[in-house]
């Protein structure tokens, strides 16, 4: 079957322009006007809502919501939101929500925290900063053991949430409960607030990041000085930051750091559903790389290997760091202030006390050899015998009551005073003392954490003392006015909530407080 061989037929078309036949030429052909078509309906272009900006105006809208009490419900998501729950889920929501605002935190999954928190973020839950503030450590101290993974983007985020709501609270209280929150800028801020305005917070922790010598690993710290090292590392850090500004009008930080740091955005709420409309996508930050400062790490490392080097000499531990290289007055600072600490306690003095009907019968005896010599006309051999023998020293058993012996001068005045009308016998009691028995609960701990040379420290600012006697209170001490001021600061807060001293001041609102505060 071929079909290659077949020939093709072709269909005759005729093809003349006889224009007789046709029914009307090309050219005679019209064309319709053209007509407007009719105007449509305009549809509005509407920007679609972001998730964080349709998370926020649900959160808002169910504000108030309240649950009725029902069985837990599992709920995992990565961007966990209202719309990923079903019913059964968002009623536990609810539920849980309303034991969370009333103090109680139930066993839930870490999914239904996070949308909590993003409330929290976008003002839900609260009206003042202050609060919101509150309910997210609340929910931090709540959960933090259940779930350890929450503390990386807790510390963050409340962070941020003091930053735009410029609320005055420590943000270094805040980042010490992360540790991976001790890397990053706001550490690194804070760092450098500690060490100009209150050095004597800075903890060892803290002093161990600007050090080049790990003393956590040290053999002095692993067999039984870790608690010395921890306690007294600060206290020298925050003496020679007192020396330095005594001798040299500059701070430890001021001394070895001399850069003005640099500008940083941070991103707020990483990591979090987080519409940044509300505050800003960034906040701006001034940073002072304390950390990365070659001087300031060398001097800090000196300083802690010091330290450990008395600290080591003193509890008799083999051994000694090399290396150091101080000054000679920064390292007897150092070592004068560790034996002060480390002196035992002197013995108090003997406490007199005085038998007053014993007193008062030989006052009535002194008057009666008075009256005999104004009398008669005693020879001046015969009165001395007589005013020797008036107050016999055996009879000092029934005046004096002491608890070690008396030595013979204070025997002598006892003797020689009780002729006249007034004894002059002072006692042993001239340390300060501060009676608290009609203070409240904070009062009684703020004194209970005071040690004598704070308490002759705030006596001497109570009576207005000049600074020449906070110095000497001081060197009696071994330390400085200024650290034993901060020192009496930092109780106070940890136990009232506030400042006691202000400069070189006791502030007025608690200068009452300090009345019964006595020689």
């Amino acid at each position: 079957m071929n079909s290659y061989n077949k020939s093709l037929d072709f269909a005759e078309i005729d093809i003349s322009d006889d224009t007789e036949h046709s029914s009307c030429s090309l050219q005679e052909m019209s064309i319709p006007e053209r007509k407007e078509r009719p105007a449509e309906a305009t549809i509005p272009f509407v920007n679609a809502l972001t998730r964080e900006q349709q998370f926020m105006q649900q959160a808002k809208a169910l504000a108030n919501r309240t649950g009725d009490q029902v069985s837990f419900v599992p709920f995992m998501s990565y961007w966990p939101i209202y719309e990923q729950m079903n019913e059964s889920q968002l009623s536990w929501y609810f539920y849980w929500r309303s034991e969370v605002r009333g103090g109680q935190y139930l066993f839930t999954d870490l999914s239904y925290i996070f949308v909590y928190l993003y409330e929290l973020i976008h003002g839900v839950g609260w009206e003042h900063p202050k609060q919101g503030y509150d309910l997210m450590m609340r929910i931090w101290d709540g959960y933090a053991k259940r779930y350890p993974k929450l503390n990386g983007y807790m510390a963050d985020w409340i962070c941020d949430f003091v930053l735009v709501h410029q609320l005055d609270i420590p943000m270094i209280d805040i980042l010490s409960r992360s540790s991976a929150s001790q890397t990053g800028e706001l550490f690194d801020m804070e760092l450098m607030r500690l060490f100009s305005d209150h050095p004597t917070s800075l903890s060892f922790e803290m002093i161990l990041t600007l050090s080049d010598y790990d003393m956590q690993r040290s053999k002095f710290y692993l067999e039984g000085g870790s608690t010395l090292l921890e306690e007294y590392v600060p206290k020298v850090v925050a003496l020679v930051d007192s020396f330095l500004q005594k001798t040299t009008g500059k701070k430890l930080v001021n001394t070895f750091y001399k850069g003005n740091g640099k500008v940083v955005e941070r991103y707020l709420f990483r990591s979090a559903i987080y519409d940044a409309s509300l505050y800003g996508r960034t906040y701006t930050l001034q940073i002072s790389h304390l950390r990365k400062c070659p001087p300031l790490r060398y001097y800090i490392t000196q300083l802690l290997r010091c330290t450990e080097n008395k600290l080591r000499e003193l509890q008799h531990f083999k051994g000694r760091l090399r290396g150091v290289t101080l000054k000679s007055e920064t390292e007897t600072l150092i070592q004068r202030f560790l034996e002060k600490e480390f002196a035992p306690e002197k013995s108090s003095k003997p406490v007199i006390s005085i038998n007053p009907d014993r007193l008062a019968e030989l006052q009535r005896d002194s008057e009666d050899v008075r009256s005999m010599l104004t009398l008669e006309e005693w020879d001046e051999s015969e009165q001395d015998v007589e005013l020797r023998s008036e107050v016999p020293v055996q009879d000092l058993e029934g005046i004096v009551g002491m608890t070690h012996d008396v030595p013979l001068k204070v025997i002598q005045e006892i003797t020689h005073s009780v002729v006249p009308h007034e004894i002059e016998i002072q006692a042993a009691g001239q340390t300060v003392v501060w009676d608290t028995a009609d203070m409240d609960e904070d009062w009684i701990l703020f004194a209970g954490q005071l040690k004598q040379a704070h308490l002759d420290t705030l006596f001497a600012l109570k009576t207005q003392l000049s600074s020449t006697e906070l110095d000497l209170i001081a060197e009696q001490y071994g330390t400085m006015p200024a650290l034993l001021l901060d020192e009496i600061n930092q109780a106070a807060m940890e136990t009232i909530g506030d400042l006691v001293i202000d400069g070189e001041s006791i502030t007025e609102e608690y200068i009452d407080y300090f009345e019964t505060l006595k020689r």
